[in-house]
């Protein structure tokens, strides 16, 4: 099937009502769930349409094409991972350092491995359709939190900045989560990936303060 280009095609309207979300929601995961049974190139919107339950003109009131979807998807998905860590934030709020650290590890790679196959789709979209800007901004949010997180420990050194160990977190943190999403289900231990994960980011704190 010939898509339309992007380039001609009008700006498609956000989803604002409840009815219309579900609709756009429903094509995106759609699109992800053909994404854990197929190649990327082979899969057409079509298909998305088909497994989504939805009219072909339904997706083209939300998306221009596969690429503009596969965006959306890894934009929506990149600040559920965001979410994640504000809520870790807020939890850890006042905890110790290693208790907070502890938290948010465990929450972020248990969401990973809860839809272990989804999110390994998500890493690899990121990767292919990201535009570097976009990349750099959300990876700035997520790095903004871990600052946040350090600085609201209750054993956090008064007046010590936390932008640079922030980073690092960030970097470690991120980097496992996406290694996590694309290996073999089978091969991976959650607990193992807590604790190893866990060890490398307390161990870095230790050294660093």
């Amino acid at each position: 099937m010939t898509e339309r280009k992007t380039a001609l095609a009008k700006p498609r309207r956000k989803p604002v009502q409840s009815r219309s979300w579900q609709t756009s929601l429903a094509i995106q995961d759609a699109f992800v769930q053909l994404l854990v049974e197929d190649e990327y190139d082979r899969i057409t919107i079509r298909d998305i349409v088909m497994v989504a339950g939805v009219a072909l003109g339904s997706f083209y009131e939300y998306f221009t094409s596969k690429e503009e979807l596969a965006r959306t998807c890894v934009h929506f998905r990149s600040k559920r991972i965001l979410k994640k860590l504000e809520q870790s934030r807020a939890e850890a709020a006042g905890l110790p350092l290693v208790q907070g650290i502890e938290r948010a590890v465990l929450t972020l790679v248990d969401m990973v491995m809860d839809d272990h196959a989804r999110w390994g789709q998500h890493f690899l979209l990121e990767r292919r359709h990201s535009a570097l800007k976009q990349y750099r901004a959300d990876y700035g949010r997520f790095t903004s939190q871990w600052k946040l997180l350090l600085e609201a420990s209750e054993d956090w050194p008064i007046g010590r900045d936390a932008a640079r160990p922030a980073l690092t977190l960030s970097m470690l943190v991120y980097g496992a989560l996406a290694h996590t999403a694309m290996s073999e289900d089978a091969k991976l231990d959650r607990g193992d990936v807590c604790e190893q994960l866990r060890l490398a980011a307390i161990s870095y704190l230790a050294a660093w303060l």
